[in-house]
């Protein structure tokens, strides 16, 4: 490692890339970076395992030597049951230390497959199928009472996948059913079974990305990849030992799966695992904070969300002095939301932006530099990032002039080199090997990236995607619909919502209601239904008859906008909302408040600036 060099500008990142890759001495595999701290820590406490996430729950310890013979055991018993360098592995698992162990054991002997068991049956079939999955694993409802019903509905369309069940006590298991706890412990744990040679190219998981319909997209993930994200953390936030984090991220998202688990484990760090369902559980947001004091945290992560909720809870009762930094990505950060965490916590919040297809982050704010709130930070070293104007059909015009806002692409040996399916890589590619994200940025004059939002039209729900397609298709099915899409609104909470617009045909009435019921009636992922649908006149369209979404992304954020600030208005004052696209930001609300006192305007201006996008307002 390049241990003398933090990164605090760009002029670091240039520094440190002037070292071939080969100078990180980096380890052989994933694998081989788990079993190097175990071997280094061995009395450490690898996980603090909480069931309830409540603050006075006494923690299930882990020490690393432990985690390291139940990792060896996992691993022996997929090898034992035919899993290879080829064979997929699919964890449908919550936020548990069995999910981590199963994780790194099934990459360091076949390919690990970490899926939201919240998906419907159909598609995670698909999902298995695609990935040419060997074995399932999932948990006893005891613990998560999601993850197995999904499991027995895959096997009944896939009956020659191995199932494992973690948990419980193997006495009303289906036939055929593995029991965990009784299958590894016949397993060695000093060691791997396989005389497999790990390389750091190798394909080590599948992750899932994109939306949750059509053809699954699996972004092949490297050891390397990995491995160097990992490095990357410790040039951007500073190398910790010992880290202390609190697991609240689901490990089938890439950043709980490498930000969370495997940069903890590689380093000899204690994760806290804080309940199945992590942030999603109220008691879990409730306590978090709390359990920050009493456990010592070091460093503490969650989306734009979960930060949005802790700023309400009390704690000026709380010592978090060990805390250094908080870190945010998956979606805009209100600027608010920011200042508030340092205003509230006292220590910084760190926001970085990254993707699936870049093994997690590959751009962060330095710890150790100028947190430019507001921006995304600087490029992770070797991520090699431009930003660039397209033709209509992706190809590559010219590079972006500095501030200019356009297309990210990105390459470099943090970048996948492609998806499973071959028919995700024909678009995929831009100028040769660059990746285009779909996200749309511009980068300052001192390398900070800014982002802007998406090309693409995916709807980020608290970091859960969702593909408007699933809801357009359905309202189209409609009678009298003659257009219809879905967009993201602003929400201050999640992100983004999904919304709805619709245009009839000539003599049909709308009615929100009953399209409303129709939709809920054919999309069983409930994080998909819209929350509102709008009616048009005339929908948006391009000079080629396309669906204009840019303009109906505008339109949700002024609809929402106009309807929460005048209601807080309340008729003391008069509000009017523009929201347009901004050279600059990107995305522009405009509120002017004419009437009202002082008091009022303080309100309109803290509720506006709760959503994740830029705001000015003005008082007449």
């Amino acid at each position: 490692m390049v241990e003398q060099i933090l990164v605090r500008t760009l002029a670091d990142v240039e520094a440190i890339e002037r070292q071939p890759l080969a100078h990180l001495n980096l380890p052989q595999s994933t694998y081989h970076a788990i079993r190097g701290a175990a071997e280094t820590y061995p009395d450490r406490v690898a996980f603090k395992n909480l069931r309830t996430g409540t603050a006075d729950e006494e923690a299930e310890d882990l020490l690393y030597r432990d985690l390291l013979s139940q990792l060896h055991q996992t691993a022996n018993l997929l090898h034992g049951l035919g899993v290879g360098a080829d064979d997929a592995v699919t964890l449908l698992l919550p936020i548990i230390p069995q999910t981590s162990i199963c994780l790194w054991a099934a990459a360091a002997t076949g390919i690990a497959n970490p899926v939201n068991s919240f998906l419907e049956t159909e598609h995670l079939v698909s999902i298995m199928r695609s990935g040419r999955a060997k074995v399932v694993i999932g948990c006893h409802p005891s613990i998560e009472p999601t993850s197995w019903p999904r499991v027995q509905a895959i096997r009944e369309q896939l009956p020659d996948v191995i199932a494992i069940q973690v948990g419980g006590n193997g006495d009303d298991l289906d036939a055929g059913v593995i029991h965990y706890e009784s299958a590894i412990a016949a397993q060695t744990g000093d060691r791997l079974l396989h005389d497999r040679q790990l390389q750091q190219t190798d394909v080590c998981a599948y992750l899932h990305t994109g939306g949750t319909t059509g053809q699954p997209k699996l972004a092949r993930h490297s050891h390397l990849g990995q491995l160097l994200q990992c490095a990357g953390l410790d040039f951007l936030l500073g190398p910790q030992n010992p880290s202390i984090s609190l697991l609240g991220v689901p490990m089938f998202h890439v950043g709980g799966v490498i930000a969370s688990s495997l940069y903890g484990l590689s380093r000899g760090g204690t994760i806290v695992t804080l309940h199945p369902n992590g942030l999603r559980n109220p008691v879990v947001v409730r306590d978090f904070m709390a359990n920050a004091e009493r456990f010592g945290a070091t460093s503490l992560a969650g989306v734009p969300a979960s930060w949005s909720a802790l700023l309400t809870l009390p704690s000026d009762h709380l010592d978090l002095s060990k805390v250094r930094h908080g870190i945010v990505a998956a979606s805009t950060l209100p600027l608010e939301v920011a200042h508030g965490v340092v205003k509230k916590f006292g220590f910084p919040l760190v926001e970085g932006w990254g993707m699936t297809e870049t093994h997690c982050f590959a751009t962060m704010n330095p710890l150790h530099g100028e947190n430019r709130v507001g921006s995304v930070g600087l490029r992770f070293p070797y991520m090699q990032i431009r930003v660039a104007q397209l033709d209509d059909v992706g190809g590559l015009l010219r590079d972006c002039e500095v501030d200019e806002i356009g297309v990210l692409l990105v390459k470099g040996p943090q970048v996948i080199a492609g998806y499973v399916d071959d028919v995700h890589n024909k678009a995929a590619w831009v100028d040769g090997d660059w990746l285009n994200t779909g996200d749309l940025a511009r980068q300052d004059a001192d390398g900070y990236f800014w982002h802007t939002g998406r090309a693409k039209d995916l709807i980020i729900r608290g970091g859960h995607n969702i593909d408007p397609l699933l809801i357009e298709e359905v309202l189209y099915q409609f009678p009298g619909i003659e257009l219809a899409a879905a967009v993201g609104q602003p929400d201050r909470r999640v992100g983004e919502m999904p919304v709805a617009f619709v245009q009839m045909r000539a003599g049909e009435a709308f009615d929100e209601d009953a399209i409303k019921s129709f939709v809920r009636a054919r999309i069983q992922e409930r994080a998909a239904n819209p929350i509102a649908i709008h009616a048009l006149a005339e929908m948006p369209l391009t000079q080629v008859g396309k669906i204009f979404k840019p303009a109906l992304r505008l339109e949700a954020a002024r609809l929402i906008l106009q309807r929460e600030l005048s209601a807080i208005a309340q008729g003391q004052g008069e509000i009017a909302v523009t929201v347009e696209t901004h050279p600059v930001h990107g995305t522009l609300a405009q509120v002017t408040l004419t009437g009202g006192d002082e008091e009022l305007a303080a309100r309109i201006k803290e509720a506006v600036g709760g959503y994740p996008l830029h705001s000015e307002v003005a008082k007449t």
